[in-house]
């Protein structure tokens, strides 16, 4: 069965949307291009209305995400763009939690979602595969709405969100409130192969977890816009949020030393998030201003408790503490036919850790450890965009410079200046074809903690630790795009090509007194190209199709010298049909296949998911899924070299069956 869904997911083979600023009504009624305020005349992003989608109106965004074209998951909820990591941005600004605002923001929240996989000057370089911006709702349709969201499966998790608006004559506020509780059992399985002291054979080991964890997530937003005059508002934004967790589980290990081990992990995170923003829109010139201030702190902790059966017990520690504090300015205007944007920003993140280990040494025969560690980094950067029509063409260039001020304590500090630069043109063909070229440079900064040298151990002979020698990999991406679009059919093709230097990525080893230890490295130069296709349209009256997928070939370094290539894929495809009563069925099968690593490589995955909306009256909905149907969705990481050779198995706790209600409310 994992082989249908695959060849099904594998039907668009090439895939993705191109931005070229026009309403493409071929699209199935659940995903729209759209065009929406100032930012549609920007040939830099794909715009998707996601409203009419039936899990728009339950669970998180993340749902919506994965129907996307160009966009992919791993099992484990890491989203890439292309295969390549990706930025997460909400109305266009960093979230507090990073990435993971994707599994925690309701859907009902988002009007439309950007991709960017070629950004311009105009946004921060973050992130090798580009950008999703997360635009959230602004209607002013009422005075007073909202809409309360419950949700739960078969898996005995749940989740509640709501949302409401209230608008004055001079004051919108809007605010959201979501909780959830997840629950997850898991075998994941780790088997080494080491080369032994001769180098004739090969000691195996094998480690297999058994774990029950059971979180908490609950997080708030607020806004308050103030209509200063017609022209201005001022608005005051404010977030907050806390997850919590506990997993116990068994460790079984067998090999040269047989024993087993108990575990009992705690984690607790806490973010805030304080953004005060003035807008103003002038009377002519298209002129716009935008202020933006903000302060966030995030707060997580992690004991660890491990009890070796028949053995003595050790205890482990990790904490951490992060602030950061940002100003940016964007102001633009129209000159003629061409159009101004310029900018700048401030960006300063300070980081804490504190890690430490009791009665290792008597447990397992490893040193204990008491670290501290604390590092800064402190963005400035100014940027400038100019796009002007050049005969039939639509030209938009940028240039962006970065400093960055780097400071690790005890190991040293860095200042570097770098320059991005960005360039898309578009022009008609005809009246239904289009044709666009993108560049872009981007660059994937090491997270602060990713330097701390110190040793963290998780469980019997497992650790990671940071590396103080970390340097930024840089990005080139090169597009060439055509779109093709009329009534009842619609398709896109992007040729595209990557290289990317400094490309850092894990690297596990294993230490003379047997600790597997994984570290992060700057591993070469790496460089990936394809060919990407959609087609959308509908079947007949009632059902519509969206076929999409990715053809690619990757170089990548290999540690043992060298590199290694393969050629990949990734795709989706999305069936909708709507009954004459206003019911809606979607069919979503989603995969992509191995992709290379420094050591080895990590192998493809295939689901499927289905979903069936009901409108109960004008304000009850009644929406019914079913995730990872055939429960094709694991993890499998291979390091396949002369030293050392593993293979790490798992499969999240991802098949169910869910049912959510949303009533909506409004005065």
């Amino acid at each position: 069965m994992k082989r249908i869904i695959c060849a099904v997911s594998g039907l668009g083979l090439m895939a993705a949307g191109m931005a070229h600023g026009q309403v493409m009504t071929a699209l199935p009624a659940e995903i729209e291009v759209v065009v929406a305020g100032h930012e549609a005349e920007t040939p830099d992003r794909q715009t998707y209305d996601v409203t009419p989608d039936p899990e728009a109106r339950s669970g998180v965004i993340a749902d919506i995400l994965r129907k996307l074209p160009s966009v992919t998951f791993s099992p484990n909820g890491t989203v890439a763009l292309r295969g390549a990591a990706v930025t997460v941005l909400v109305d266009g600004k960093a979230p507090p939690e990073g990435n993971a605002v994707i599994q925690s923001l309701p859907s009902a929240a988002v009007d439309r979602i950007e991709i960017m996989a070629t950004p311009s000057s105009q946004f921060a370089p973050a992130g090798t595969g580009g950008i999703i911006n997360l635009i959230t709702r602004r209607h002013r349709l009422m005075k007073r709405s909202g809409e309360v969201t419950a949700q739960t499966n078969t898996l005995g998790q749940g989740n509640a969100s709501l949302s409401s608006r209230l608008e004055t004559d001079r004051w919108t506020v809007n605010s959201q409130f979501y909780a959830d509780h997840f629950l997850d059992r898991s075998v994941p399985y780790l088997q080494q192969a080491a080369l032994n002291e001769n180098e004739d054979d090969y000691d195996v080991t094998d480690r297999e977890d058994h774990t029950r964890a059971v979180s908490a997530t609950v997080n708030g937003r607020l806004s308050a816009a103030w209509k200063l005059s017609d022209r201005a508002d001022l608005t005051f934004k404010g977030e907050a949020g806390r997850y919590d967790s506990v997993s116990r589980g068994i460790t079984y290990y067998r090999g040269f030393d047989d024993f087993d081990e108990r575990s009992d992990i705690r984690s607790a995170n806490r973010h805030s998030d304080v953004q005060v923003l003035y807008d103003y829109a002038g009377d002519s010139h298209g002129e716009y201003l935008s202020l933006t201030a903000e302060h966030l702190q995030n707060r997580s902790r992690t004991a660890s408790v491990y009890d070796q059966v028949g053995g003595y017990p050790y205890d482990t520690l990790f904490a951490s503490k992060s602030v950061t504090d940002r100003a940016q300015g964007d102001y633009e205007r129209r000159f003629g036919q061409g159009r101004l944007t310029f900018g700048a920003s401030f960006d300063r993140t300070g980081l804490k850790l504190q890690s430490g280990s009791e009665s290792v040494e008597l447990a397992i025969g490893l040193a204990d450890y008491f670290d501290g560690f604390s590092a800064s980094r402190t963005l400035t950067a100014v940027y400038a965009t100019w796009q002007m029509p050049v005969g039939p063409w639509t030209v938009l260039s940028g240039l962006r410079a970065e400093r960055e001020k780097l400071r690790l304590v005890d190991t040293g500090k860095s200042d570097a200046l770098a320059w991005y630069p960005s360039f898309h043109a578009g022009r008609d063909l005809t009246d239904r074809a289009r044709l666009k070229i993108d560049y872009s440079r981007r660059v994937l900064r090491p997270d602060l903690g990713e330097y701390d040298p110190g040793i963290r151990y998780f469980g019997a002979f497992k650790a990671f630790s940071g590396n103080p020698d970390l340097k930024p990999q840089t990005t080139d991406s090169y597009e060439i795009g055509y779109a093709y679009d009329e009534k009842d059919f619609g398709t896109d093709a992007t040729l595209y090509y990557r290289e990317t230097r400094g490309s850092f990525t894990g690297y596990a080893e294993l230490t003379d007194n047997g600790l597997l230890l994984t570290s992060r490295i700057n591993s070469g130069r790496s460089r990936s190209g394809g060919l990407e296709l959609t087609w959308r349209g509908p079947l007949s009256k009632r059902l519509s199709y969206s076929a999409n997928g990715n053809l690619s070939y990757t170089e990548f370094p290999f540690a043992d010298g060298g590199t290694h290539s393969q050629f990949g894929w990734s795709g989706n495809v999305l069936l909708e049909y709507n009954t004459d009563n206003g019911d809606q069925y979607q069919l979503n099968a989603t995969g992509y296949g191995r992709a290379l690593t420094l050591q080895g490589y990590t192998r493809g995955v295939c689901r499927l998911d289905a979903s069936y909306q009901h409108r109960l009256n004008d304000r009850l909905s009644l929406v019914v899924s079913a995730a990872d149907i055939f429960n094709t969705s694991r993890f499998s990481t291979v390091v396949d070299t002369r030293a050392l050779k593993t293979v790490s198995t798992g499969r999240p706790n991802l098949r169910t069956l869910k049912i959510a209600l949303t009533y909506r409310f409004g005065a």
